[in-house]
C-alpha cells in the first residue's frame, strides 16, 4: 500500500505550523546572533568577549546599571557577569564599587583607559554595519528601527503581565 499521499499530507500540515510571524521572529534571531558572532571575532582581536563587550555596552547606552541589572539585562547568570567584569577590571577598563544607594550592589564605572579602545570598537561596529546594511535605504532601515521599537514596547508589556 502506498503510505506516499499520508506523508505529503502530513508534511504540508506540518509546513503550516510554522507561520510568517514564525520566520520573522527566526529571521531576527539569526541576524542577532550572526551579527554578535562576527563581532565577536573582531573585538577578540582585542582581548575581548562577548559577555564583556555586551557589559560595556550597556553602560555607554545606562551608566547608571548596576552590575546585577546588566546580568538581568543581558539574561546571564550573575556568576557570568562577574567572570567577565573581574576581566575588565584586571585590564584597567572598569572599576567595581559599592552602590552608593544599596551597599550590596556593585556600581560598575568605565575608565579613561577603556576611552582609548572606543575608537577601535566603533570601528569594528561600523565596519560591520556598513555589511549589514549594504544596499538599504537610509528610509527603509528607520522604518524598520520604527516597526521593531513597537514591537520592543509590545514585548515590554507582555513581560510585564508575566511577572
Amino acid at each position: 500500500m502506498d503510505e506516499k499521499p499520508d506523508t505529503m499530507s502530513r508534511s504540508q500540515r506540518r509546513q503550516k505550523v510554522i507561520t510568517d510571524d514564525d520566520r520573522i521572529l527566526y529571521l531576527m534571531d539569526e541576524i542577532s546572533r550572526g551579527a554578535r558572532r562576527v563581532y565577536d571575532a573582531r573585538v577578540a582581536r582585542i582581548g575581548l568577549n562577548q559577555t564583556q563587550w555586551r557589559i560595556i555596552g550597556q553602560l555607554l547606552r545606562d551608566p547608571a546599571l548596576t552590575q546585577a541589572e546588566i546580568a538581568k539585562k543581558l539574561e546571564l547568570e550573575s556568576a557570568t557577569i562577574g567572570q567577565a567584569v573581574a576581566g575588565l577590571c584586571a585590564r584597567g577598563l572598569m572599576k567595581r564599587l559599592r552602590a552608593e544607594t544599596d551597599r550590596r550592589a556593585w556600581q560598575l564605572i568605565l575608565t579613561e583607559q577603556l576611552d582609548d579602545l572606543l575608537p577601535e570598537l566603533r570601528g569594528s561596529a561600523d565596519r560591520l554595519h556598513d555589511l549589514l546594511w549594504r544596499d538599504i535605504a537610509a528610509d527603509e532601515k528607520q522604518t524598520l528601527q520604527q516597526i521593531l521599537a513597537r514591537v520592543s514596547e509590545n514585548l515590554d508589556q507582555l513581560r510585564a503581565e508575566a511577572e
